[in-house]
């Protein structure tokens, strides 16, 4: 597990993380005096549970919060804080937890043994998240792909859910229908097939003449989850899927019909 602490007074920082440390001696616990860091660090390395403080001059910790909550849907926040009047804007954000300070060791203990979402980032290897933006990780770390044609090709294979996919379809959901594009798509089925092989993993790619689809029953994903009923996959989903993507919608709308969320 990974958990981020930012406050923006060092002296308290550092009391909390060497707390938080205790509390937790088999996670992987980060400290941030700046806001900012944490919110560039978190674009390229998952967090699990951040405990933040409310009143910093260089982020508000509830924009802050948006903000990692757009990035991270389902991370756990636990507000630090020595203000009570923020309680009902951190529960509408759905944050986990909600802290006065000086923070004391059974209360983080208690907060850490009923977080809201089980920790993501205790998957190794590689999962794929769809509920909220499209994301691969490995080993807790986003896969990073050479062109992001190949992480949408990854992403449409995602959603097709093991189906081999032809070539044209691939070629018209990626570039709209525009013709003369298999020289581009040749690159981007090569970096899918590179990038997977980097870290062990080309095995999932299925491939067939003039077609490519996944093994899906290989692939870790929320979405998956959610298929399967799981109550890991049933509490990932917030109201979004892929939302970077527009051929995404489709699936995201079978997915509210099924939750309730919209008529049949």
């Amino acid at each position: 597990m990974t958990i981020f602490v930012i406050d923006d007074e060092k002296v308290i920082l550092e009391g909390e993380a060497a707390l938080i440390r205790q509390c937790a001696p088999q996670a992987t616990v980060l400290a941030f005096s700046s806001p900012a860091d944490a919110l560039a660090r978190l674009k390229v390395e998952a967090a699990d549970v951040v405990f933040l403080d409310l009143e910093m001059p260089e982020y508000h910790g509830i924009e802050l919060a948006k903000h990692m909550k757009h990035l991270c849907p389902r991370l756990n926040i636990i507000f630090a804080t020595a203000y009570q009047n923020y309680f009902e804007e951190a529960m509408n954000l759905r944050a986990s937890g909600y802290l006065l300070k000086p923070l004391k060791t059974e209360r983080v203990m208690e907060e850490l043994g009923n977080l809201r979402y089980a920790p993501e980032t205790q998957h190794t290897g590689l999962y794929v998240r769809t509920f909220g933006s499209f994301e691969v990780f490995y080993d807790k770390r986003p896969l990073v792909f050479k062109y992001q044609k190949t992480k949408e090709l990854f992403a449409y294979l995602i959603d097709r859910r093991g189906a081999v996919i032809s070539r044209d379809e691939l070629i018209t959901i990626l570039w709209g229908g525009k013709t003369k594009r298999d020289s581009y798509y040749k690159q981007v089925q090569k970096d899918l097939n590179d990038t997977l092989k980097s870290v062990g993993m080309e095995y999932i790619l299925i491939k067939q003449r003039n077609s490519l689809g996944l093994a899906a029953d290989q692939i870790r994903c929320d979405y998956y989850n959610w298929i399967r009923g799981t109550p890991e996959g049933i509490n990932a989903y917030m109201g979004e899927y892929m939302r970077q993507y527009d051929w995404a919608e489709q699936t995201h709308v079978n997915i509210d019909r099924k939750e309730g969320r919209i008529g049949l």
